[in-house]
């Protein structure tokens, strides 16, 4: 009998605790994140977003690709931008070699904001839209060159996102006749980047 009632009262408690959770968004955030921040159009506005005015670099060491993976090209101590990937395409006609981008921001029940490559827009009718917003150069022998981007996710991961560019443009070894060696290093740098904020309206 007393087991019974000990049972009882337990889950009444239980009950009590994820209800509050549910109510108060804590459940959600916990879930998803900042997404659940983002997605809720009709309680958080990205008013105050704006974009990014500085430049951000970083060295890449071609010899030992595993050793630039987790290297900061930005971090404030709150917002970080990192690189996640590194590939090599095959050939420069195909842009040489793919990167990744992760960005982490932070985010509570109460705002949520993220510096990314990414600007995550609210819109209109209340969507969530994600366009890349940041443009990357790569500076090898003296030259500069444009990258392009290839690829962004959404905010898929509790604190941010991922975005992708090509080191070089399509076709360069052809029109410019220059080969990259394994053992070279090259500096990228990152700019426009997009400083989403979300706060309660």
């Amino acid at each position: 009998m007393i087991y019974t009632k000990s049972k009882a009262l337990f889950i009444s408690m239980l009950t009590a605790i994820i209800l509050f959770l549910w109510l108060s968004g804590s459940f959600s955030l916990w879930v998803d994140g900042m997404a659940a921040i983002a997605n809720n159009t009709k309680k958080f506005t990205d008013e105050n977003s704006h974009r990014n005015k500085g430049e951000y670099s970083v060295v890449i060491d071609l010899s030992n690709i595993e050793s630039n993976i987790g290297k900061a090209i930005f971090n404030d101590g709150t917002h970080k931008i990192y690189i996640s990937s590194l590939k090599s395409t095959g050939s420069m006609n195909t842009g040489g070699y793919s990167i990744g981008f992760r960005s982490s921001g932070a985010y509570s029940l109460n705002s949520a904001s993220l510096i990314s490559g990414i600007q995550h827009t609210i819109n209109i009718d209340n969507s969530l839209s994600s366009n890349m917003i940041a443009k990357l150069s790569t500076e090898y022998k003296g030259k500069t060159y444009k990258g392009s981007a290839y690829g962004i996710s959404g905010l898929n991961y509790k604190d941010g996102d991922e975005f992708y560019f090509f080191l070089f443009p399509n076709n360069l070894q052809e029109k410019n006749k220059i080969s990259l060696s394994p053992k070279d290093k090259i500096k990228i740098t990152l700019k426009d980047l997009y400083y989403n904020i979300w706060t309660k309206k």
